[in-house]
Order: C-alpha cells, then sequence, then structure tokens
C-alpha cells in the first residue's frame, strides 16, 4: 500500500512539475499574482475579429539560416469572423502571444526594460476570437511583414483593425530573423542564436521577399474556411515592404497586389509604377518628383516618431513607461516622443489607404493634424 501511494506521490510530482514547466510564467496569472496587463486599441470596424494560427513550410527553399532545412515561416490571420447562432464567447480570446513564444522573450525584454519577472502580463488578452468562423462575404487581403528585429505580434492591433473593417489580414514572422518565432503547434522555438550559418542583411532581405511572395502564392489554399471569403483580386502589403526599388518592384509585381503601405519609418519612396504605394515614417522622407513614372504615392511625415512606434510597441511600451516609471528612459529611446499620435495616425492612414486602392472608396482618409505632414502625389 505504501508503495502504491509513493509511487501516485512520485506521478504527481512529476506533473506538477511539467505543468510548472508547461504553464507561462507571463500569462493569466490570475490566482497566481496580480499583473500589469497592457491593453490595445479597440477596433473601430463593424465587424467581429477572428484569428487563426498556421505554420506554412516552403518545400521549394532551403532556409539560409539552416541550410538543412526547408523554410519554414508562421503566420496569423485575422478575419472578419460572425459565430452565428453561437455566442462569439464561446471562442477564446486570443493573446498577443503564444506561452513558448513569451517564455523565450520576456526575460529579456524584462532586463533591458530594467522590470522584475511577471510585473508585466506579455499575454495580454487581444480583441480577437480564436477560429470564429469567418463572416459571410468576399474580403480583400492584406499580408503584413513586421520589420527586421520585431515579431508579428508587432502588428496584432493594426491587424485586428483592419480586419474590423472588412480585410482577412496575414501577418508573417521570418524565423531568425525575428527575436522569437514559436513554430505554433510543435511549441518549437527558433531564436536567432539557432542559426548555424551566418546571413548578411542582404540576403537576409531577399529571404524576407522570398517569404511574403510565398505566403501571398499560398493565399487560397491557406485556410479551407477563411480562404473561401478571400477576395484574391485586391490584394495589398504593409509593414515591411522592401529596402530597395528592385526588392519592391518584385513586390509590386505579385498577383492580385493593388497597394503597398510600407510602416518601417525608414523606407524611401520608390518608383511602384502604377501600383499605390504609402509610406509612413518618423523622418522626412525622400521627394517624389524625380521618379520616371509617378504613380499614386503618399508620405506621412510624424513629428517625434521612431519605427517602433509605428507599431504596437508604440502603445504597449508607452503605457509600461506609465505604469512603471524607471522603465521611462529606456521606452523613449525604443519609441520617441509621439506617442499617442504615431499609432492613431498609423491606423487612420493605412485603413484610409486600402480603402481607397482596394475597395475604390472617394478619397484615401489621410488625417492631418498637428505633428503630422502629409504629402500627396496622384497621377
Amino acid at each position: 500500500m505504501r508503495r502504491r501511494q509513493l509511487t501516485s506521490a512520485l506521478v504527481a510530482f512529476l506533473l506538477a512539475g511539467i505543468a510548472m514547466m508547461v504553464l507561462p510564467r507571463h500569462g493569466d496569472t490570475a490566482g497566481w499574482r496580480a499583473t500589469f496587463s497592457p491593453v490595445l486599441p479597440p477596433p473601430t470596424g463593424e465587424h467581429d475579429v477572428g484569428v487563426r494560427r498556421m505554420r506554412l513550410t516552403d518545400h521549394d527553399r532551403r532556409d539560409p539560416w539552416r541550410p538543412d532545412s526547408d523554410r519554414t515561416v508562421m503566420v496569423d490571420v485575422h478575419y472578419p469572423a460572425d459565430a452565428g447562432p453561437r455566442p462569439l464567447a464561446h471562442y477564446a480570446v486570443a493573446p498577443v502571444l503564444t506561452e513558448f513564444g513569451q517564455l523565450a522573450w520576456a526575460p529579456g525584454e524584462e532586463r533591458r526594460l530594467g522590470l522584475l519577472p511577471d510585473e508585466v502580463n506579455w499575454m495580454f488578452r487581444t480583441h480577437s476570437h480564436e477560429w470564429a468562423p469567418p463572416a459571410r462575404g468576399s474580403f480583400p487581403v492584406l499580408v503584413g511583414s513586421p520589420p527586421p528585429g520585431l515579431m508579428r505580434s508587432a502588428y496584432t492591433g493594426i491587424a485586428e483593425e483592419l480586419a474590423s473593417r472588412g480585410y482577412v489580414v496575414v501577418t508573417v514572422d521570418h524565423p531568425y530573423d525575428a527575436p522569437v518565432v514559436d513554430l505554433y503547434p510543435t511549441r518549437r522555438v527558433i531564436e536567432p542564436t539557432d542559426a548555424v550559418a551566418t546571413v548578411g542583411r542582404l540576403d537576409a532581405d531577399t529571404t524576407r521577399v522570398s517569404d511574403i511572395e510565398y505566403v501571398t502564392r499560398q493565399l487560397s489554399g491557406l485556410d479551407r474556411q477563411v480562404s473561401r471569403v478571400m477576395d484574391l483580386r485586391r490584394i495589398g502589403l504593409f509593414g515591411w515592404t522592401g529596402t530597395d526599388a528592385a526588392q519592391r518592384a518584385h513586390l509590386t509585381g505579385l498577383p492580385g497586389v493593388s497597394g503597398i503601405a510600407d510602416l518601417t519609418g525608414t523606407a524611401d519612396v520608390t518608383d511602384t509604377g502604377r501600383t499605390p504605394l504609402l509610406v509612413v515614417g518618423g523622418s522626412p522622407i525622400g521627394t517624389h518628383r524625380d521618379l520616371p513614372r509617378p504613380g499614386w504615392r503618399a508620405t506621412v511625415t510624424i513629428s517625434g516618431a521612431s519605427p517602433r512606434s509605428l507599431t504596437d510597441d508604440g502603445v504597449v511600451l508607452a503605457q509600461i513607461a506609465e505604469r512603471y516609471p524607471r522603465a521611462e528612459p529606456v521606452v523613449r529611446r525604443d519609441i520617441g516622443e509621439a506617442q499617442p499620435l504615431a499609432y492613431r495616425t498609423v491606423r487612420r492612414s493605412v485603413v484610409g489607404f486600402f480603402d481607397h486602392h482596394l475597395r475604390d472608396t472617394p478619397a484615401p482618409a489621410i488625417v492631418r493634424e498637428p505633428g503630422v505632414t502629409v504629402e500627396l502625389v496622384s497621377p
């Protein structure tokens, strides 16, 4: 009897140990410890938002960081959702990060910001419902790529806003060129230190372009339910959209691409032919006048902004600095002095741009307010 009890106790102890390893320290810690949870601005469109997470492997390409493996990327798909007769609450509200991803990423970010472990719940809830049924209709598709050094989660709030306004939004993670990529559902986490080959910036950018092209060409078979509501005649790209004219021209030539919005804060205006181009940045951007074929293009300059402030990180880090003033010097170096203006301007500009060029609304609603300069060239 005692042996059986000891065996049961040992099994229980092992299971508890496994649970402690699997459960996130920084996740939904209700009942464990009170943590601060940042909040993304709620989407303002008429649709509820669903989200699905997918892993895609391109068997025609080897990974330059791991030449022994095929190139694999992770995507989030946000889309207009309609649960029908079943309550939407049946579908869990998604966290902004997966648990294994944040366990790998959060400790370094906490040290950088001068925070203690568990002072911030990095798995705070978003406004998207996991695996909710898509709404009826046919919706334009937007593919978003975060800048090097950031994860696809940095565009969650922007993706939710666009999905609520009737877009299917696919955001892409680029393994080894992002701090952490959780290869769901295997729970394998990839960090830059896992690479076995050194890849220069030019080759890394070429790989990013190929990743975007691969995802764009996979849209029709991405998901049995969501792919049915995609209008693949109207595709837009946003976020990182190449670093030179040749890369952007390649992306412009992808089937269905009807507009490109660069949100990195560092891009120059380049010749995109007839494909409309929006460039949002925190510093003055080059003139359009020397381009040989000026199509529709606009630049939006935000005084005091930084590239990171043009992503969700801007609004999240600003909240953390307000809660923990000791983090403020690092946060200000990261996001500049333009919050909430920068994030608000990005959301409005991107919505107006894609509504105009993918939906033929009368005019792009690029809001002009103090601190924001807009230059528009329209053929």
